[in-house]
């Protein structure tokens, strides 16, 4: 297997950074859309990235690089669009409960992935620090359901803004690094 396999694929952290983005810009942008809507759009963001996720560990995996946590992810990320897309109109109380769960455990693989991930330490770290303002959050959503479902949603917009930024930049970071190793390699 050569250095440049090893390597995350660039493009897979900007995509899912930029639908963090949009979605975050989404909530954050029209906070009084009527919570349905929003839930219909987090259950979709949530399906789509976990899915995503599973793609990307299936890849890994074909390679015999590390893959279990990533896709943990990744199902997690299915279960919870697929629950909240199931039942939209449950109590916002509900909806509250399945997104900080998924808040905590997502905090918890981001932070398992990063320890696995390869690349550089700048990488792992935005990642990890990214799975540890989701467990933040979720612990917070435990805390404190009862201030408002448009509270929280903001909450959610915010992070999904934040986690989009900071894997925009994973992605370019990534890319550097695929270009160094291609170089490299080329060279060699």
């Amino acid at each position: 297997m050569d250095a440049a396999a090893t390597i995350d694929k660039w493009w897979t952290f900007l995509v899912r950074g930029l639908l963090a983005i949009l979605f975050g810009v989404v909530v954050l942008v029209w906070p009084t859309a009527t919570v349905f809507v929003l839930i219909i759009l987090f259950g979709c963001y949530a399906l789509v990235e976990g899915l995503f996720g599973i793609g990307y560990s299936i890849a890994k995996a074909s390679k015999g690089e590390k893959f279990f946590a990533l896709l943990l992810l990744g199902l997690l990320g299915v279960l919870v669009g697929i629950i909240v897309l199931a039942r939209p109109g449950v109590t916002s109380l509900a909806v509250i409960w399945v997104i900080a769960f998924w808040l905590v455990l997502r905090g918890f693989l981001m932070i398992i992935s990063a320890f696995e991930m390869t690349g550089t330490a700048g990488v792992r770290w935005l990642v990890g620090i990214t799975g540890a303002i989701a467990v933040v959050l979720g612990i917070l959503m435990f805390i404190f359901p009862v201030s408002g479902i448009f509270g929280i949603i903001l909450v959610v917009g915010l992070y999904c803004l934040v986690t989009g930024i900071f894997l925009t930049v994973v992605s370019f970071a990534v890319r550097k690094v695929q270009k160094t190793v291609d170089g490299t390699l080329t060279a060699a």
